[in-house]
């Protein structure tokens, strides 16, 4: 497993580009003001839909260990 390991570490073929190239890179800025493809008005409704479904699942918590009733 480890007979070639000089020969491996000799090699300067990993090494060939210089290490600046790694950051000469253009990224594109996103565009549109999208955040995952979704418009502002999508991600608000998105955001009170989780909001409603957290203050159910809660009141129903509640509810089972019978910490509120509901009458």
């Amino acid at each position: 497993m480890f007979d070639n390991l000089r020969d491996i570490s000799d090699d300067s073929a990993e090494f060939d580009e210089p290490v600046d190239s790694i950051f000469d890179q253009d990224f594109e800025a996103a565009g549109n003001g999208r955040i995952m493809g979704m418009t502002a008005g999508q991600r608000f409704f998105i955001s009170l839909m989780l909001l409603a479904t957290v203050i159910v699942i809660g009141i129903t918590c509640l509810m089972v260990t019978q910490k509120v009733w509901p009458f």
